[in-house]
């Protein structure tokens, strides 16, 4: 096992973690970034804020759409119905494109996770 010096290990990919490591990257320190998940981004981005926010979104444009009120304004929706994986799906999708990003941002800057 090769031993490795470097100016900065961050641990934890999250929010303030990959910033801070991008930016001391970008300051022209050697960095490295520790993290235990697969995917980059924290908590937040990966099972709690943003998956939690996209399905209440999807969930609220249901209820709103499931309200009789819409008729009056002449949009029937009456045959309005919830497909969860197809909300699971999307949710996937939000937080991939996220995490997608900020692994293209740790590429650029060329430092081991």
């Amino acid at each position: 096992m090769t031993v490795q010096k470097y100016d900065l290990i961050v641990i934890g990919a999250g929010p303030g973690g990959y910033v801070a490591a991008i930016r001391a990257a970008q300051l022209g320190m050697k960095v490295a970034c520790v993290e235990k998940r697969s995917t980059l981004g924290g908590t937040c981005l990966n099972v709690g804020c943003i998956p939690s926010k996209a399905l209440l979104n999807a969930s609220e444009k249901f209820a709103e759409a499931k309200q009789k009120h819409l008729s009056t304004l002449g949009i029937d929706v009456s045959q309005v119905k919830l497909d969860l994986k197809k909300m699971l799906k999307h949710k996937s999708d939000i937080v991939s494109g996220l995490t997608t990003g900020i692994s293209q941002l740790f590429a650029k800057t060329k430092f081991p996770i």
